[in-house]
């Protein structure tokens, strides 16, 4: 009788310690991992981290090609440079742009999503009959 109880409380302890305990457990370190890198993000973004500004150097603007090459329109000692960049591969001076052709504001930027559903939502409520 002793002997059976013991086995059960081993196989209780297995169940606790076993492949689900430990899924749990890794599942449980990655969202804090992905949660901590999400805030670490965030937080360096509103500070101007990564933005590629220094001293003497700073990107005026970045256009994606496709998901591996990219034009640069960089400000370097007073020179407007156009640079393209690819993967594996050194950055490519293109051409130096002549600072006054360059538009003095930047182009309106493009609607976000929330700005297009707020802007339905209140064509929506004005077209509602009162």
């Amino acid at each position: 009788m002793g002997g059976a109880l013991l086995q059960v409380a081993h196989r209780a302890a297995d169940v606790t310690s076993g492949y689900g305990a430990a899924l749990l457990q890794t599942l449980s370190a990655l969202v804090l991992v992905c949660v901590l890198a999400w805030v670490l993000l965030r937080w360096g973004a509103k500070r101007g981290l990564g933005l590629g500004q220094g001293q003497r150097m700073r990107v005026i603007e970045r256009v994606a090609l496709d998901a591996r090459r990219s034009l640069f329109l960089v400000e370097v000692a007073g020179k407007v440079l156009l640079l393209g960049v690819g993967d594996g591969s050194a950055p490519t001076l293109l051409s130096e742009v002549d600072k006054d052709q360059l538009p003095a504001d930047p182009p309106a930027r493009a609607a976000m999503f929330s700005d297009v559903l707020k802007r339905f939502q209140k064509d929506r409520d004005e077209a509602k009959p009162s």
